[in-house]
């Protein structure tokens, strides 16, 4: 005689609807120094920030060891200004989003099925830039953000 007991869990069909939420990328153009009001612009000369440095003077100042690794040219601030620059890897021509376009990976095969899966049919074009799935990826997680 065995002791395992199976209990079945009774499964309801419901009809409640969903949301899929995108959580957005944090917006890179807070790092943008030519940007009023954005942190990297805090840290040049007449931000908050730099500005404090130059006051304390010597290596804090902008062209000071510690100071100028924190400007456009150094190598922190450099990186920053790259960084909020450079396209989101969602964008329609990012790492991820060429792929979706009639020439890469993932446009192609629609491409090639053809009909509705190409990127004119009813379902293909709903994943370009322009379409339902794409454009919303676009707008949230592209270049075209808010």
């Amino acid at each position: 005689m065995s002791l395992t007991r199976i209990a079945r869990l009774p499964l309801r069909n419901t009809t409640r609807q969903f949301s899929v939420l995108t959580p957005r990328m944090a917006d890179k153009s807070t790092l943008d120094a030519n940007k009023p009001g954005s942190v990297g612009n805090e840290f040049s000369k007449d931000g908050n920030i730099g500005s404090a440095g130059e006051k304390v003077g010597g290596p804090f100042a902008s062209d000071g060891k510690v100071g100028k690794e924190f400007t456009k040219d150094g190598s922190v601030g450099g990186k920053a200004q790259e960084m909020a620059q450079s396209k989101s890897v969602f964008d329609k021509d990012g790492a991820v989003g060429k792929e979706f376009q009639p020439d890469g990976k993932i446009g192609s095969v629609g491409e090639a099925v053809g009909g509705p899966f190409s990127s004119q049919g009813a379902i293909g074009k709903q994943f370009t830039d322009k379409g339902s799935v794409g454009g919303s990826v676009q707008n949230n997680l592209g270049s075209e953000k808010n």
